[in-house]
């Protein structure tokens, strides 16, 4: 038996039980990092040499297989890679993993053909001395997003893609030398990645959903706001005529195009997460001042991945799982962009 997900198995525990059935066992195999869609599930599955078969989400991060059998050492000869897990249904019955990993090389092969020609830039946002938002002591932004973009780059490079990071650890970096990175790599995309925040604490529970940006002069008052909270390192010290002038060096070129790119990746995101966490609002995609975007000679964006000031989904935002399925969106959504350029 095999089951497939759509993300990569993080790990697969087993283990055994007594069963109400004379001489049957209960094993028991718990898969850490994959979850049902929402309101699905298998309660039973036949076959000759099992009693049962049941499937549950455990936690929100585990999902728990149980099969009933009279078969002996069925938990001893299960195995997993990538997005695959076998389980032999028959004693003595090897696992056929092997051959699912000769498929997926193949298509990492196939996928790399047609993506290699194509480089992506990933921006963590903030870092170092910046932490980005912050809620509740322990959630940081500089912290989520290091690892969605960690995530993303591991899925895009699967996918056959050429891409860097501006950053790869705790490390602080000037905003106009993240988009000068992606220049100097001549990358195709920009992507930017940030976790929003409430503008107060009162306000916490009514600010919530994904939101994309792209370069163009903000013009809701939630935008500019983003797009403060975001500029704030740069512009510490700067008074306010000195921030137009350099704002004013916004180029138009890529404006239409960046705003394609942000779609594409907010529509991925949205069914990706929504998929398994039911309701996410969606922010919508937006123009606004995003210095980080300012000189990108490419089509370029800034992702805010929720609000880490709210209840929910600043809790989501903690969560390993979730920030992988932000990522798969992500990575989907350039890829989409990238298929309908050529």
């Amino acid at each position: 038996m095999r089951l497939y997900f759509t993300s990569d198995i993080q790990r697969v525990t087993s283990f055994t039980l007594p069963a109400k059935e004379e001489g049957a066992i209960k094993y028991v195999f718990d898969i850490h990092g994959a979850v049902l869609p929402q309101g699905k599930g298998i309660s039973q599955h036949s076959f000759r040499t099992i009693d049962s078969f049941r499937m549950g989400q455990n936690s929100p991060d585990k999902l728990r297989v149980v099969i009933v059998s009279k078969e002996k050492n069925l938990n001893k000869k299960h195995s997993y890679e990538a997005k695959v897990l076998a389980i032999p249904l028959i004693n003595g019955q090897k696992s056929t993993i092997g051959m699912v990993t000769r498929t997926s090389s193949i298509m990492s092969s196939i996928y790399s053909r047609i993506n290699k020609k194509y480089t992506v830039v990933i921006d963590a946002g903030h870092g170092g001395r910046d932490g980005g938002a912050s809620c509740c002591g322990n959630k940081k932004e500089k912290k989520v997003v290091l690892s969605v973009a960690k995530k993303l780059k591991s899925k895009l490079e699967d996918k056959g893609y050429k891409v860097y990071m501006t950053r790869t650890s705790d490390s602080f970096v000037k905003l106009p030398k993240r988009t000068a990175f992606a220049n100097k790599k001549k990358a195709d995309i920009f992507v930017s990645i940030h976790a929003n925040a409430a503008p107060k604490k009162s306000l916490r529970k009514v600010f919530k959903g994904i939101e994309i940006y792209y370069l163009s002069p903000a013009k809701t008052q939630r935008a500019k706001e983003a797009a403060a909270k975001e500029n704030s390192v740069m512009f510490e010290d700067k008074d306010y005529y000195t921030k137009n002038a350099y704002l004013s060096l916004i180029s138009r070129e890529k404006i239409v195009e960046s705003h394609k790119l942000g779609i594409d990746v907010s529509n991925h995101m949205l069914k990706s997460v929504r998929q398994h966490y039911g309701a996410v609002e969606d922010g919508g995609v937006k123009t606004a001042n995003f210095w980080v975007l300012v000189g990108a000679q490419m089509p370029a964006i800034l992702v805010e991945t929720g609000y880490i000031t709210h209840p929910r989904e600043g809790k989501n935002l903690m969560n390993g799982y979730y920030r992988s399925l932000l990522a798969d969106g992500i990575a989907n959504g350039i890829e989409r962009y990238l298929k309908n350029k050529k």
